[in-house]
Formats: C-alpha cells, sequence, structure tokens
C-alpha cells in the first residue's frame, strides 16, 4: 500500500512538473496542422531550432510555421499616458513619448525599449484610458483617410469629443504642441487632454508594398504589434527588421511576446496580411457603416458561423470588397463562410471570390438559419490579386454580418 502511495505522488510530481514546462513552452503550429512543443533555442532568417520535451534538437524552415504562440504569459496593463501609434503598413506601437526631434519620435516601450520612429510611418495615434475602451470616435480619427478636414492637414479630438485642424510641430514626454488654425500660433496641448490624433497624409512615408516574402507580425504582453523580417533569435532576443525601416534593427525580449505569426509561408491566413488598400469597399443601406475586421466579426465579436468558432477570419459586412495580392505564389484558396452567428436565423448574403477580376466561385444565398458553414475550395495557381465579395442577395441588409472563416491561401 504504501509502495502504491509513493508511486502514485511520483506520477503527480511528473505530471504537475509537465503541465508547468508545456505553460511555459512555445506552441508551434505547423501549415499540416499538426502542432509542437518545446523551446526555441536559436533562428536564423530562415528556420528555427526548437528544443523538444524528448531532448531532441529539431529544425523547423520557417515557411512550414503558421504561428508561434508562448504559453503562460500575463498580459500587460497600460496605463493612462501612454499612446497607441497606428503604422501605415499594419500593427500599432503602445508606448509614451520621450521627446522628438525633426520628424523622428523616441518611444519608451515594453516590448523593444527605446524606438526612435519616423512620424512619417505613422497613420495617427490614440491615447489609452487608464480603463476601458479608447471610444469609437477616437479610433475613426486615427484611422480615417480623408474625412471633412481633407488630406493635408493633421487632426487633434480632445477628450471633450472636439475636433480641430491643425499641423503637428513637435512632441514632449507631457505635451503635444500644435501650430493652431484658429490662433494662428504654436499651442501646448497637454497629452492626458488628448483622446487621439490623425497626421496629414502628404506627410506619410509609404513603405514599399510586401512581396510575398517571409517575415514576422510579433504581438507583445502590452498589445503592440510590429511586422518585419526576422534577422535572428539569440540570448532572449528576436531580432526584427521593421517593415517601416529595413535599415533598422529591433531587439524585442522574448518574454514580452505572447504570438509570432509567419507571414508568406506555406500557409498564408489573409487575416494576417493588409487588403489593398484602394481595393477595399463597404456601402451599407439601412445599417451604420461596419468596416471589415480582422480575426473579429464585423461588430467586434469573435469569428463564428453556425455556432463554430475560427481563431483567424474576416468579419465583414454587405456589401464588402477586399482584395489581397497573391502574386501568383499560391495553389488554392480555402474558407469557410457564412451569416455570423450572433445574427440567429436572421441575414442573407451571397459569397464571391475572384481572381484577377475574373469570378472563381459564387455562392447560393447564404442565410443565419444555415445549420452548417459553406465550405469554399478553389483553384487560385497563376492569380496574382484574390478579390473576396459579399453583397445583400438584393434585400435588405438590417442582418447581413458575415464572415469568412479561416480564410487562406495554400502553397
Amino acid at each position: 500500500m504504501k509502495t502504491r502511495f509513493i508511486v502514485h505522488a511520483y506520477l503527480l510530481v511528473l505530471l504537475s512538473a509537465s503541465a508547468a514546462g508545456c505553460l511555459n513552452a512555445e506552441e508551434i503550429w505547423l501549415a499540416d496542422n499538426t502542432r509542437m512543443y518545446g523551446f526555441i533555442k536559436a533562428a536564423t532568417a530562415t528556420e528555427l531550432t526548437v528544443s523538444l520535451y524528448s531532448g531532441e534538437d529539431k529544425s523547423i524552415p520557417l515557411e512550414d510555421i503558421i504561428n508561434i504562440r508562448y504559453l503562460g504569459r500575463t498580459p500587460l496593463l497600460v496605463q493612462t499616458g501612454v499612446q497607441e501609434f497606428r503604422l501605415i503598413r499594419g500593427g500599432a506601437i503602445r508606448g509614451q513619448i520621450l521627446k522628438s526631434s525633426g520628424d523622428k519620435l523616441q518611444i519608451l516601450t515594453a516590448m523593444a525599449g527605446i524606438i526612435e520612429l519616423n512620424v512619417g510611418y505613422m497613420k495617427g495615434f490614440v491615447a489609452l484610458p487608464l480603463s476601458g475602451f479608447v471610444g469609437r470616435k477616437a479610433e475613426e480619427t486615427a484611422e480615417s483617410e480623408l474625412g471633412k478636414y481633407g488630406p493635408t492637414r493633421d487632426i487633434f479630438l480632445d477628450r471633450s469629443g472636439d475636433l480641430s485642424a491643425c499641423s503637428l510641430s513637435s512632441f514632449s514626454r507631457t505635451t503635444v504642441n500644435v501650430d493652431s488654425e484658429d490662433t494662428q500660433s504654436i499651442v501646448a496641448r497637454p497629452i492626458i487632454y488628448m483622446k487621439g490624433m490623425r497626421l496629414a497624409n502628404e506627410a506619410r512615408i509609404e513603405p514599399p508594398a510586401w512581396n510575398g516574402q517571409i517575415q514576422m507580425r510579433v504581438v507583445s504582453r502590452d498589445g503592440s504589434a510590429i511586422e518585419g523580417a526576422l534577422e535572428r533569435i539569440e540570448l532572449g532576443k528576436w531580432h526584427l527588421k521593421p517593415v517601416w525601416d529595413p535599415t533598422a534593427s529591433l531587439e524585442i525580449d522574448v518574454d514580452e511576446i505572447t504570438l509570432a505569426q509567419v507571414q508568406g509561408g506555406k500557409v498564408q491566413y489573409l487575416s494576417q496580411v493588409k487588403p489593398i488598400k484602394s481595393s477595399v469597399k463597404e456601402v451599407s443601406i439601412l445599417v451604420p457603416s461596419q468596416p471589415y475586421k480582422m480575426d473579429r466579426g464585423s461588430q467586434g465579436e469573435d469569428i463564428s458561423i453556425a455556432g463554430k468558432r475560427y481563431p483567424w477570419g474576416i468579419g465583414v459586412h454587405a456589401n464588402s470588397e477586399l482584395s489581397f495580392e497573391l502574386n501568383g505564389r499560391f495553389k488554392e484558396f480555402l474558407s469557410d463562410a457564412g451569416i455570423a452567428t450572433r445574427m440567429g436565423s436572421r441575414g442573407s448574403v451571397v459569397f464571391t471570390v475572384l481572381g484577377d477580376d475574373k469570378e472563381l466561385f459564387q455562392s447560393p444565398v447564404v442565410k443565419g438559419a444555415d445549420e452548417k458553414p459553406l465550405s469554399i475550395k478553389i483553384p487560385v495557381a497563376g492569380v496574382k490579386v484574390l478579390t473576396l465579395r459579399v453583397t445583400n442577395a438584393d434585400d435588405l441588409d438590417l442582418s447581413d454580418a458575415a464572415n469568412w472563416g479561416s480564410a487562406r491561401v495554400v502553397r
């Protein structure tokens, strides 16, 4: 009896140790839909070296990986006084402005220490509240392209909800100095009174278009997301060349990373890349505008169709259209499609897929009452631009929130 108790206790210790190890390990999701657990020992621009629990070291090409998830990481609470800078090529950096010099900002981040960022690489930024959400008006201000003030002026949104046109002059840790059109003078506005700011389009530096090469999208505990080419991983640091400045090199502490997605591998989830900006269309009839969202429904909920949830996908509202550059590199397009679960039995849409403006697929009318998602699998070999279109089935659009579940291309 005593021996049996000792054996059971020993097994319990082993299981507990194994569970603890799993919580601190990396979960590596591969293109063949399998997963492995271990610790990344090193990396180059093309492959990872992973130490498995068996004691074996395994080399994995980056193109075979969909994402790397660090388990057991605690989210980092960001507080008032921190800004989120929205980048032109997608992604965002959270941090505190230290100072500015000409067009360069010095930003203190939890993710990568002090980063120097050219203002021209930013669309705008929002102030993060101590609790709650940024707010829709601040989001729209930071992300807007034109608006009633046009593309050539910066727009400042204060905490009372008032918008004003201005020209950004300089930053400090506590103030934003702007050239006010109302007073014709430089005005120092406290950062704590700012909700958001949009920077003029004409000042933006458009980075070169992504040509499909392998790169990473790294997400940190504080909610920052940076895209760039991986140089190497060593001594607990990820070394990344950011898309906004390929001459720069960021050192990201591995303890700050929660997720790293591979872009340009054998399987490419479309929610991990930006659609062609000029292709984005969303025209609603009876409901307020609901722009597309990546990995979320158009109303902000999880991607779900007929009760089935998806970790990746694109949420839209009819009528919508999005196009993606494939550059002829992929063989198949796969996706589940349907009305968002939260719509219940309401809603009816038609899903259409085009390749280089030629129709490759059109669904019958898909309804919220359908018992299962519509599965789409079509060849796209040689296609340079893939277009996903959702229309309202020639009726009203009150409940036409639609999802592309796990929309992806495979080569």
